[in-house]
């Protein structure tokens, strides 16, 4: 019987070790993703302390704001965690 030996995934070598190219891509990937979030967390940083300065004057615009300061944060890690879910499914 001759079994097709299973291709590796993209990046990864047959021993299991990534190759220098996926070694590469997966560092600039992942600096990529930090730079792309992090923006959000300064905004959400920046809109609870204006709350924070809001709450004695108008406590109505303080809560908005810092609702606004947890969707910057909760969003972004949302739409990570499905975006890691269908991808992967699609490739199992």
């Amino acid at each position: 019987m001759n079994e097709a030996v299973p291709r590796p995934a993209f990046g990864i070598g047959p021993d299991g070790a990534y190759t220098p190219l996926g070694q590469t891509i997966a560092f600039i990937l992942g600096v990529l993703t930090m730079f792309a979030f992090f923006p959000l967390l300064v905004v959400a940083a920046l809109l609870y302390a204006r709350a924070e300065e809001q709450f004695p004057n108008d406590p109505k615009r303080a809560r908005t704001l810092v609702n606004w300061s947890w969707l910057s944060v909760i969003v972004p890690v949302v739409v990570a965690a499905v975006a890691a879910a269908v991808f992967a499914i699609t490739m199992a």
